[in-house]
């Protein structure tokens, strides 16, 4: 059974899924490609919210990276965030669902780095960083 924390990643992994022919990586599974998304589970707060409950603040990194992308290479790399925002934080139709079917109080965007390519390289793409707020029962990651 997987704690909490991971089925809102696991969640956030399949929303990320149609960005890719490939897998949606996670950070242990990092590797060079010339098309890819990876996801980063960071640390998380946590504190009492109400009785019997504990409130969790998680921050997910997703990079979104191509090797090879049309010019210009900005407008390329912007349209890759789009793509990464409204992938997740869509329910898989055009409906918003930041809370990841029930699993997440909320998910916001809190910072994206686009990423343009130096001199002689194509490489590019954009990172966003997320703050995914999650519940569990106190003393218990598996249960919300």
């Amino acid at each position: 059974m997987d704690t909490i924390r991971e089925q809102v990643v696991k969640a956030i992994i399949a929303r990320l899924d149609s960005l890719t022919d490939g897998d949606v990586l996670r950070r242990e599974e990092y590797e060079d490609a010339e098309e890819f998304v990876c996801v980063w589970d960071g640390e998380h707060q946590t504190e009492k919210a109400k009785y019997g409950k504990s409130h969790h603040t998680m921050q997910v990194v997703i990079e979104y990276l191509k090797d090879k992308a049309p010019e210009p290479y900005s407008s390329s790399a912007n349209a890759m965030y789009g793509e990464v925002l409204a992938a997740v934080m869509k329910d898989g139709t055009s409906t918003p669902d930041p809370t990841l079917g029930g699993l997440a109080v909320s998910m916001n965007e809190t910072g994206t780095l686009i990423l343009t390519p130096d001199a002689g390289l194509k490489i590019i793409g954009c990172s966003v960083t997320l703050e995914v707020i999650f519940e569990t029962e106190n003393g218990d990651p598996f249960t919300q």
